[in-house]
């Protein structure tokens, strides 16, 4: 019998931005942007994290130069930290002892020092980035050094290979724990090194794609962020790529639950879940 995993969603607050920067032509009124984190609860592994989204901390940050800059740019509110959340659910956090980090976005990775027993799985590309990314140049990147443990690097699984079953259209995967439960895709464009996960579940596979896609519409009719957003960008022309290669998946497995992390779809899966 194949392994599976159980998955939940916890919210830790939201960004707020307009509709049309976030996928182009879809109006200019208020869009807010949830950061919920993942909760995988495998059978024998225990429970993982993808990604640990907003934590108070990141208040602090801002208040210093140059993460101010980012708080300008993301009006940000912080919801209850996930590792309150995680104890509510019967987690405690030394309990976790696997967190993906997708990307280094503040929004994905300012909980990681809630969680001292975890080593970080993270892509080379996104650990090099972060070794060396300071000041201006990482905020512009979305980075903010002060929400990395010490020992990150130390701590740091580093993910390149990919040579397990490709997914249509997205291609080859990284099977994380040698059972298919859990198996990483790369996602390239909208950060450097963005890792998604294939998740099969009781109830049928689940693609957490991260930013890979900020809303189903943005994949569904090929709509990228507007082109002002360009700078915040790794790659824009990768990251239409990769919304195209998330619609064409998605027409290729139309089983699959696919969750971008900042989309109101996902807000009202978790609920339902």
């Amino acid at each position: 019998m194949s392994t599976t995993v159980r998955v939940r969603a916890f919210d830790t607050g939201y960004c707020v931005a307009r509709a049309g920067l976030i996928a182009r032509g879809t109006g200019w009124h208020e869009a807010r942007c949830h950061a919920p984190a993942f909760l995988i609860e495998h059978p024998g592994h225990g429970p993982l994290l993808f990604d640990t989204g907003y934590a108070p901390r990141l208040l602090d940050a801002f208040r210093t130069w140059p993460a101010r800059i980012y708080a300008l740019a993301t009006p940000t509110t912080i919801g209850m930290p996930l590792v309150a959340q995680l104890a509510g659910a019967g987690v405690a956090a030394h309990e976790v002892r696997t967190v993906i980090v997708s990307h280094l976005h503040a929004d994905h990775v300012a909980g990681l020092l809630d969680f001292a027993a975890a080593r970080f799985v993270v892509s080379g590309a996104a650990l090099a980035l972060q070794r060396r990314a300071r000041g201006v140049d990482a905020v512009r990147r979305g980075i903010v050094q002060q929400l990395f443990p010490a020992d990150f690097d130390r701590r740091a699984t580093v993910i390149d290979a990919f040579a397990g079953e490709a997914l249509p259209a997205l291609g080859a995967t990284h099977d994380l724990l040698g059972d298919g439960s859990v198996r990483l895709v790369p996602l390239p464009g909208h950060a450097r090194g963005q890792l998604g996960a294939m998740l099969r579940t009781d109830t049928g596979d689940v693609l957490l794609c991260a930013d890979g896609a900020w809303s189903t519409r943005a994949y569904r009719e090929l709509r990228p962020p507007h082109p002002i957003t360009r700078l915040m960008q790794d790659d824009l022309t990768e990251l239409v790529a990769t919304l195209d290669a998330l619609r064409r998946f998605a027409a290729a497995r139309p089983a699959c639950t696919i969750l971008p992390t900042h989309c109101p779809d996902t807000l009202r899966w978790a609920a339902g879940s």
